[in-house]
């Protein structure tokens, strides 16, 4: 690994080819002749990598079969490499799938296959899937509403693309607003942060909320906090998002966690926007709960956010298994989730482990790098011993 951060290839590949039938050190030799550093064919190692088991080399061999890279073109077999994929868990490879369904590559023309697909990734966090989940409901289903759900779903995500989309669609949310409560808080958010009008956004969100939209009411709480569209009102906007958290919202509740700050009065919004799945809640969770000696609690949610891919969390529970916090002294499980953190793109966590390992067998650092799937860092600390 340290031969190809600093763009060794040769040495590289030499120390790849030395792991021998490792499903990742087959993924980063088909990375390398992929981009031109010599060895064997691409779709080659890619294939033998996948038949290991690794999702990622699965998704790339789908990706160079679809592009015709390294070959010729040939969407079934994309189609069946992105289904493998898929089928592990890769997000990515689901909205692929999703593309070529919706585009009739390697199958008929088929939007409710693309539908499923891109649904499975949006709901893993792929903001592409959103996107085109959008492009679906706008242009194929003429469906505004739905629509612009997932447009705000890309956008919140980071997609660039989807303000423009949201601009394009907000008249044809005007009509269904005046009798949908849904479009009209759609209309609402869109207005407040996507038209540069949050005080016809506040409006509109107004109404929702007085109707019992919690999304709406968690949403004007936002407005009400930041002063935006109407005047900033810290009380106001706390019992907003009391009310729609005790509505059922988990991101309500997480903001009214979050706003008690360390006060052990966070913990049961938190805990209720960790039971719901919001991942930004599960490490201050861990933490209100630290504060409280409930040390085996915390370290649940620790692990919970680090399954989850949150670097933070990863690194909490590395700390807290390398120190005997909520639970026995547990180093294979430390050093899985510090060199787990490198998935994250997050370095912080190779530090702690170079004082970790030299308290720890080969056999102990190899089941860390099996469990975090970093089985040539592992084996790189391996060698130091």
């Amino acid at each position: 690994m340290l031969a190809l951060q600093r763009r060794n290839f040769p040495a590289a590949r030499e120390h790849l080819e030395s792991a021998g039938p490792d499903d990742r050190a087959l993924l980063l030799r088909g990375e390398l002749a992929e981009h031109g550093h010599g060895g064997p064919a691409a779709r080659d190692l890619y294939e033998h990598a996948a038949r290991l088991g690794n999702a990622e080399a699965a998704f790339r061999l789908g990706a160079l079969h679809a592009t015709g890279r390294g070959g010729s073109r040939d969407d079934a077999a994309a189609l069946d490499w992105y289904r493998r994929a898929a089928e592990a868990g890769h997000a990515a490879a689901h909205r692929e799938s999703g593309v070529l369904h919706a585009a009739g590559r390697g199958v008929p023309v088929d939007d409710v296959a693309a539908e499923y697909d891109w649904r499975l990734a949006a709901e893993a966090g792929n903001r592409d899937a959103m996107h085109d989940l959008g492009v679906l409901f706008a242009h194929r289903r003429d469906d505004p509403v739905e629509a612009t759900s997932w447009f705000l779903r890309a956008a919140a995500a980071g997609d660039e693309r989807a303000d423009a989309e949201l601009v394009r669609l907000a008249p044809a949310l005007v009509e269904p607003s005046a009798h949908d409560r849904t479009a009209r808080t759609l209309l609402g958010v869109v207005h407040a942060f996507h038209l540069g009008d949050p005080v016809r956004g506040a409006e509109l969100l107004t109404t929702s909320s007085a109707e019992g939209d919690p999304v709406a009411t968690r949403t004007l709480g936002y407005l009400v906090q930041h002063g935006l569209g109407t005047p900033a009102d810290a009380d106001r906007a706390v019992a907003l998002y009391r009310a729609a958290a005790e509505a059922g919202d988990a991101l309500a509740a997480y903001n009214v966690g979050m706003l008690h700050g360390a006060s052990p009065a966070a913990v049961p919004w938190l805990l209720q926007a960790a039971d719901a799945g919001i991942v930004p809640a599960y490490a201050p969770l861990g933490d209100r709960l630290g504060e409280q000696d409930r040390d085996e609690e915390a370290l649940r949610w620790f692990v919970r956010g680090a399954s989850a891919g949150d670097p933070g969390c990863m690194f909490a529970a590395a700390c807290w298994y390398r120190d005997g916090f909520g639970g026995p002294v547990d180093r294979v499980q430390a050093l899985r989730w510090y060199l787990a953190m490198l998935d994250a793109g997050n370095g912080n966590g190779i530090h702690e482990a170079h004082g970790l390992v030299p308290h720890m067998s080969v056999d102990e650092i190899h089941e860390a790098g099996r469990l975090s799937g970093r089985l040539l860092e592992a084996d790189l600390f391996a060698r130091q011993q």
